[in-house]
C-alpha cells in the first residue's frame, strides 16, 4: 500500500491537474494530511461521488463513460466548473454553453465566478443543475470546450 505524507500547505497549493491525477490514479491508496489518513478503500462516503473532467486536450471520453456509469446515477443535480481567460465574457460564454445543452436558462443564483489572484484566469461555477444522463454531461463539457479560452474543467 502506497502512502505519501502531505502537509496542509502543500495540499492547498496543488493545482487542479495534480489533484485530478491523484484522484484518478489507479495506484492511489492513501494520503496523510496533517497526520490524518485519507484512505480510498474501506470507508463509507458521506458525499455524492462525481466523475470529474480534465484538461481541454483530454479526450478519454470512453474511459470517462465507463467510470461514470460505475459511480453516478441519473437524473442528478451537479455543478460544472470551467477555468479560463477572458473575464466576464468568458463567464457569459460558459453560461450560454450550458444553456445550449439544457435548453433552459440558468438562474443567476446558480452562477458564480472568481478571478485568480493575479487576474489571469477566472473560475466559473454553474450549478447545481439537473442533468438526466452521462451523455448530457458530456454534451455540456463539449459545448464548454468549444471556447478556446477554457483551460480546465471540473
Amino acid at each position: 500500500m502506497a502512502t505519501e505524507q502531505v502537509n496542509s500547505s502543500t495540499f492547498m497549493n496543488w493545482n487542479c491537474n495534480q489533484l485530478l491525477n491523484i484522484v484518478m490514479s489507479s495506484c492511489f491508496s492513501e494520503y496523510i494530511i496533517n497526520g490524518l489518513v485519507a484512505r480510498s478503500k474501506g470507508r463509507v462516503a458521506l458525499t455524492t461521488n462525481m466523475v470529474l473532467g480534465g484538461t481541454v486536450t483530454d479526450d478519454a471520453s470512453d474511459e470517462w463513460l465507463v467510470l461514470d456509469q460505475k459511480v453516478n446515477s441519473y437524473p442528478t443535480a451537479r455543478g460544472f466548473t470551467a477555468i479560463g481567460t477572458g473575464g466576464d465574457d468568458f463567464v457569459q460564454s460558459m453560461v450560454v454553453a450550458v444553456e445550449s445543452v439544457l435548453q433552459e436558462p440558468i438562474p443567476k443564483g446558480q452562477v458564480s465566478h472568481k478571478l485568480s489572484s493575479r487576474g489571469k484566469y477566472v473560475s466559473v461555477k454553474i450549478g447545481p443543475i439537473r442533468v438526466v444522463s452521462s451523455e448530457q454531461v458530456q454534451a455540456v463539457y463539449r459545448a464548454m470546450r468549444r471556447d478556446n479560452r477554457m483551460k480546465y474543467f471540473l
